[in-house]
């Protein structure tokens, strides 16, 4: 199979854009906040690190939601965290409030990238899997790259690169609403099963989710 099956039929197609789009907004988000350390008003290897220290709590986070709350639900609360937040710190005046503010925007869009490599995968067949997880990755780094030109907009006027980063995650934190959930589902093994929206529809019994884990 091809990178086009991605894109038919429009089922399949709908849900490639959808997570494509996730993963450029978490891509932008992500590096964005990391590049802008230094434009919160706060010593800079201070912000250096309080923003390399978040990361650590965030992707444990992220293993946690994973179990206890799905797939689809932590990412979309992960990302609606970060976009807030985001939005949030145009109205915070330059120190350590719009520092702590912007922080929590880096958790939440720091769990959303551990969150979505695993999502991905999950919502594509075995034939195909390997090269979703790989045209979505590019397709994300793709806001990487966009990411420090975005920063460039507050030349021309101050709260716009926050502002889009705003908007793109809480837009992909709502969208993602819209993707199956995966968690303890049976997960197709076939594009035909994703075309017939099997992997939303059957749900693994407690025995075979217990024999699942037994054979792992």
């Amino acid at each position: 199979m091809s990178f086009l099956d991605l894109f038919r039929p429009w089922p399949v197609c709908k849900r490639t854009f959808n997570v494509m789009l996730c993963w450029i907004a978490v891509n932008i988000s992500y590096f964005g906040l990391s590049l802008s350390t230094s434009d919160f008003g706060v010593n800079h290897y201070i912000s250096f690190l309080v923003s390399g220290a978040t990361e650590i709590p965030a992707y444990a986070l992220s293993i946690v939601a994973l179990d206890y709350f799905g797939r689809r639900r932590s990412l979309s609360a992960t990302l609606l965290l970060g976009g807030v937040a985001c939005l949030l710190t145009i109205f915070i005046p330059m120190g350590i409030g719009r520092l702590t503010v912007a922080m929590v925007g880096k958790f939440g869009v720091t769990a959303a990238f551990g969150i979505i490599f695993f999502y991905t995968a999950e919502l594509y067949p075995t034939n195909i899997r390997s090269v979703a997880v790989g045209i979505c990755s590019t397709s994300g780094r793709i806001g990487a790259i966009l990411s420090p030109y975005i920063l460039h907009l507050s030349r021309y006027w101050a709260p716009l690169a926050m502002l889009t980063f705003s908007v793109l995650a809480i837009s992909s934190g709502v969208l993602v609403l819209l993707l199956p959930e995966t968690a303890n589902r049976k997960l197709p093994d076939t594009m035909d099963e994703v075309t017939q929206l099997k992997i939303s529809m059957t749900k693994l019994s407690s025995a075979e989710l217990g024999e699942k884990e037994a054979m792992t």
